[in-house]
């Protein structure tokens, strides 16, 4: 039998391959996702992985800027590094059970260019996710910051005996407190 180019079973194949991913996704339940991460970083995924298989690697990396793209938007929705590794997981095992199903005989470079693929996805997907994350600490350590700042402020002016308790000025400590205590109950975004 003679070896089938993966492009065009890719290709051929394009809707059952997202059908596969979205079903796997559905069926994760300790990782529940969103439509957009398989609706539309899968679709991206396969089309830039069907341009690479054709034409060879990407001089501009459109896989990596893709995935990128992708672990930003993951972040954005809440989504964990697990599952942003998962959808690409998910990628793989769907091409790959359905070749074996479907007895396609793949060539082994165009299994070697898929792994290259995903393995750049990947790398670019959760190192955009882990920044973003890093961004978003950064930001959460400068509002807890701002709101310690301003409660320290306000309690040092209602020290000098200026200013009542009751007043506006304690209030703004009252409600920097609990503006505080807020975000230290947040639910973090995890990895």
């Amino acid at each position: 039998m003679e070896n089938v180019q993966l492009a065009e079973f890719i290709s051929t194949n394009r809707d059952e391959l997202i059908h596969r991913c979205r079903t796997k996704v559905a069926t994760r339940a300790q990782f529940p996702s969103t439509p957009a991460a398989v609706e539309h970083g899968v679709p991206l995924f396969l089309d830039q992985l069907i341009s690479e298989l054709r034409h060879g690697p990407s001089k501009t990396q459109e896989i990596a800027k893709g995935a990128t793209a992708h672990g930003r938007d993951l972040l954005r929705q809440g989504l964990t590094v697990s599952q942003v590794v998962h959808d690409y997981g998910d990628v793989c095992q769907s091409v790959t059970d359905l070749a074996v199903e479907s007895r396609a005989p793949i060539r082994a470079e165009d299994f070697r260019t898929l792994n290259r693929c995903l393995d750049d996805a990947i790398a670019g997907a959760v190192t955009e996710h882990a920044r973003g994350e890093q961004q978003t600490r950064d930001g959460d350590a400068h509002e807890l910051r701002t709101l310690a700042d301003t409660a320290i402020t306000a309690f040092e002016v209602l020290q000098t005996g200026k200013v009542g308790f009751s007043g506006t000025t304690g209030q703004l400590v009252h409600q920097s407190l609990k503006d505080l205590r807020a975000m230290l109950d947040r639910p973090s975004t995890g990895t």
